[in-house]
């Protein structure tokens, strides 16, 4: 996995309480949708970061390295899927996205999940993304990124739809989609979903895997 820009600390200040503290430009937006999602957080106005009560807190890449089989459970999946997703469309709501994260990007709390780096996360326009400068590819990445040659482009803010697929892909079935940027066919995809056939994370992820960048949802039924 390439090395990341890390634009949080994450500090134990006792045995229920964390501090997490955010850089970056968009910093603000990611506070916001943290404290949505986790009802055990508060915002700390006298160091400007977040803290949060909870027994541990890690990230989901020392979590899942911590584990036998290397992988989450199809419950923690689940639960992955609700709190992500709330967060996305969250960020949406106030014209932000991420166009693509890394592990590292993503912390656990108890049994909840949220994304805490900033680095991937860009101001949208008409819910398109507009790149200007050279970037640097996440992990969880989308065809859309992946075939980013020309700037300025514009890129629908549902390019994290296909990162939020893959990343559950990887979490539940240890499986990479993206190595070496080779981006699967829908026959591929299928293949290596077929542990999943007939059940509700089979066709979340299909949703979020689809060829037609428009049709890609977040909806788990």
């Amino acid at each position: 996995m390439p090395n990341q820009t890390q634009m949080f600390t994450l500090k134990q200040l006792n045995n229920s309480t964390y501090s997490l503290k955010l850089t970056g430009e968009n910093y603000k937006y990611v506070y916001k949708s943290i404290l949505k999602i986790i009802k055990s957080s508060h915002y700390d106005y006298d160091t400007n970061s977040i803290l949060i009560t909870s027994e541990k807190i890690t990230t989901l890449k020392k979590y899942i390295l911590s584990l036998n089989d290397k992988k989450l459970s199809y419950s923690q999946c689940i639960q992955l899927i609700s709190d992500l997703s709330k967060q996305l469309t969250y960020l949406h709501h106030l014209n932000y996205g991420f166009y693509g994260f890394d592990l590292n990007d993503i912390l656990t709390i108890d049994n909840h999940f949220f994304i805490c780096n900033t680095q991937y996360l860009v101001p949208l326009t008409d819910n398109l993304i507009l790149f200007d400068y050279p970037i640097k590819q996440p992990y969880f990445s989308s065809p859309e990124i992946i075939k980013l040659t020309t700037l300025p482009s514009e890129i629908n803010y549902k390019c994290s739809f296909y990162s939020l697929g893959t990343l559950v892909v990887f979490c539940l079935l240890n499986n990479y989609l993206l190595v070496a940027n080779e981006i699967k066919t829908s026959e591929e995809i299928n293949k290596i979903l077929s542990p999943l056939k007939n059940t509700k994370m089979y066709w979340f992820i299909k949703r979020c895997l689809d060829d037609d960048i428009n049709k890609r949802t977040l909806l788990l039924i």
